[in-house]
C-alpha cells in the first residue's frame, strides 16, 4: 500500500506541484530482501521523493511502530487501508493511535465480497 501511495502523490504532482512527497524510511536497507521488481520500484520512488528521511542505520525490533509513530506526528490527516479483520499489527497500532489523538483518517479498504 505505501508503494502504491507514493505512486499516486507523483502521479498527482503533475498536475499539483505544490504536493511533496516525503518518504520515511524506518531503517536504511529496509528494501534489501524485497523481490528485485519491488526494489526497483522502491528505489524510483525515492529517487522522485522530495525529502527522504532515514529513522535508523539498523533494522531493531518495533522500528515500524516508530516510523509509524514519526508519521502520525508529522501529519495532519490520516489515510489507511485497512481490512479490519484481527486488532493486530501495524495498520492497526497507527489507526488506533490517530483515533487516540482525534486525528481525520479515511480508510480505503474496500471488500470486495
Amino acid at each position: 500500500f505505501d508503494l502504491i501511495a507514493a505512486e499516486e502523490v507523483l502521479r498527482l504532482k503533475k498536475d499539483y506541484p505544490y504536493i511533496r512527497l516525503k518518504c520515511v524510511i524506518p531503517f536504511r536497507g529496509q528494501a534489501d530482501r524485497y523481490p528485485e521488481a519491488d526494489k526497483q520500484r522502491y528505489n524510483d520512488i525515492l529517487a522522485q521523493a522530495d525529502e527522504v528521511i532515514t529513522l535508523s542505520d539498523n533494522y531493531f525490533e518495533g522500528c515500524f511502530l516508530r516510523r509509524n509513530d514519526y508519521l502520525l506526528d508529522n501529519s495532519a490527516f490520516l489515510m489507511v487501508y485497512y481490512d479490519a479483520i484481527a486488532p493486530v499489527g501495524g495498520t492497526f497500532y497507527t489507526l488506533k493511535k490517530a483515533a487516540e489523538r482525534k486525528m481525520n483518517f479515511t480508510n480505503v479498504y474496500y471488500n470486495r465480497k
